[in-house]
Parts: structure tokens; sequence; C-alpha cells
């Protein structure tokens, strides 16, 4: 009885605290305007790898780069994913010689290793790596591996890959004689603060809210802690993570609550275009070159959500997580 009664004040308090955060949120990206970023660096010839890019932010992020002269690695589920990708890239007029599909289920961490071999195995300098894909807001699940599937697809998934092709992010570094790039498509919802590091999976209690918020603080606290150790082993990448906006996205449809929201408000959202010039922003800007580990919003350094957390617990966050991924030292495969 008392476990239910806790249970039910847990979800009806961070319920609350989200809807706040999300209002707050809500009314300052409704002051901001985008500026369009033109990236005046020919990047021709170089490679990115970025996960999802088959719709939203991911496509027009991956219309930028390929703009910008980059050959592009997509890594999205095969069938009605790959096909939405090429057909994207057709309607738009894109090289799609200058894209390459890799079949990758961020649920499925073999599925994330198949795809980091198969990428390493053509043997091609890597300039940026941008971990984007995401799930949002669905309900308790476990993948196949035995985890939380926000947690999973969103943190646990990206950290992997990262993990893997840093070999190769410091080979194109070295060789470019520039820093690579690693860039984590986070969101405010990680000023939620929210982080169980006894209960990682959620098996005691559950908040799609809270689940995704911590997803996305969890990959904040990684941006900082690699940064921390590229920059002691003098490693040439730099990394950041960033809030792309309050987007209008068909992630919405998916509760009542946030479809009435867009039909109420939802043309003071920004685009998906629009997000995605941030995204490019923090990918390709000259501007951040000397600055690595940081949280942007709006195309700016702003005060990071791990703010919220104890230093500690980045720590712990990444101790659990290589323990968890059975990584004994990172980006030493």
């Amino acid at each position: 009885m008392m476990d239910t009664l806790r249970s039910i004040c847990f979800q009806l308090f961070f319920t609350v605290k989200m809807s706040f955060l999300s209002i707050k949120h809500f009314l300052e990206e409704a002051c901001r305007t985008v500026k369009p970023f033109n990236d005046p660096v020919n990047r021709q010839g170089e490679y990115a790898v970025i996960t999802g890019g088959n719709r939203g932010i991911g496509f027009y992020t991956l219309h930028g780069l390929l703009t910008s002269g980059m050959k592009v690695i997509a890594g999205c589920r095969d069938g009605r994913s790959k096909q939405q990708l090429f057909d994207k890239l057709e309607e738009a007029g894109l090289p799609t010689d200058s894209v390459e599909w890799i079949n990758l289920d961020l649920s499925s961490l073999d599925s994330v290793r198949d795809f980091a071999k198969i990428v390493l195995d053509k043997n091609v300098p890597i300039s940026l790596l941008i971990n984007n894909a995401a799930i949002m807001f669905t309900p308790y699940a476990l993948t196949k591996d035995g985890f939380e599937q926000q947690f999973a697809v969103n943190y646990l998934a990206h950290f992997l890959l990262t993990h893997l092709l840093l070999p190769r992010l410091i080979e194109a570094g070295e060789k470019n004689q520039k820093p690579s790039r690693i860039v984590n498509v986070s969101s405010d919802s990680s000023f939620l603060g929210y982080l169980t590091l006894d209960d990682l999976q959620a098996k005691s209690f559950y908040n799609k809210f809270c689940a995704y918020a911590q997803s996305k603080l969890a990959q904040v606290l990684f941006t900082e802690m690699l940064d921390t150790q590229l920059i002691q082993n003098n490693h040439p990448v730099k990394i950041y993570a960033l809030h792309p906006g309050v987007i209008r996205s068909n992630w919405y449809n998916d509760a009542w609550h946030l479809r009435i929201s867009i039909l109420l408000v939802g043309f003071l959202f920004k685009t998906e275009r629009e997000g995605a010039q941030r995204v490019l922003y923090t990918a390709l800007s000259p501007e951040l070159e000397n600055s690595s580990g940081v949280f942007l919003t709006d195309c700016k350094i702003t005060r990071p959500p791990t703010a919220l957390v104890c230093p500690t617990e980045r720590v712990k966050l990444w101790n659990a997580t290589c323990q968890l991924l059975n990584i004994k030292q990172f980006g030493n495969c």
C-alpha cells in the first residue's frame, strides 16, 4: 500500500515538474529566432556518421552535411526507415551517391556493434559523429539486452557507438590537423535533473517523462566525462551536447495532451529544418573550435543541466555504464 502511494506521489510530482519546465522552455523558445547556418568551411571529401537521418531533424542535418561536401554514413533500420531516407533524398534532389545507408537498430547492442564494424571496415577517416536518433515518452519496455528502452536507445547505444568509433575519429583529427567532433543531440528535458543510479532500468519506478529526461541528462554527463578524457589524453576530438529546440514534429502525436499543445500553440514551435540548423552549427561552426564538453541552446554555450547534479554522479554513471556495456577502457576495443 505504501509503495503504491509513494509511486502515485512520484508520478504526480514529476509530471507537474515536467509540465512546468516544458512551459518555461517553450516560452523561452517562442522568443528566439533561428539564424540559418551557412558553413563557411568546405568539408569536401570528409566523412560523417549520423544515427537516424531518415526523417525530422536528422534528415535536415544530413541535408546540410551533404551541402557542405561531406560524405555521410547514415545508420537507421532496414525497411520503412531506409526507404524513407532515399525517398527524401530523391525528393530533395540530393546526391544519393554521397550517402551510404547501414542497418542500425539502437535497441540492440549487437546491431550497434555490427554497424560499427561495417563502418570501421571501410577504413575511411570519420571527422564527425552525430548521435541524433532517439525515442521519446514510450511505455515501459525492456530491450532484448534487458535495458529500459529509452535509456538504451537514447543513451547506452550512443555511448557504445562512440566507444567503438572513437579510434577512427582520433585518426581523422590527426590526419586533418583539425579536431574531429562528436555531437550528442540532447534535450532541455534533461533540466528535470532526474537520475536514479540505483535503478537505471526503472524496475521499481517508471514514468515515461522521467525516463526520457534521464536518458538525455545521461548524454550530457557523458559529454562532460568524455571531454575530460579526451583532454587528458591530448586526443584531437571535441565533443558537444545541445538542445535543438522545441520542435514541431510527429513525436507529439503519441500523447493526447501533447497533441493539444500542438493544436493550440504549435505555430510558435520551431520547424525540423530550424532545429537542424542548430545541430549543424554545433557540428561544423568554426566558432566552437576552442570549446568542448559544453551544452548549447540556440547556438550558444549555456548553463548545462548537469549543474543540477552532484559532480560525483557523472563519474558514477560513467563507471556504471562501462560495467553495463562491458567496456574495460573507453575507446580501446
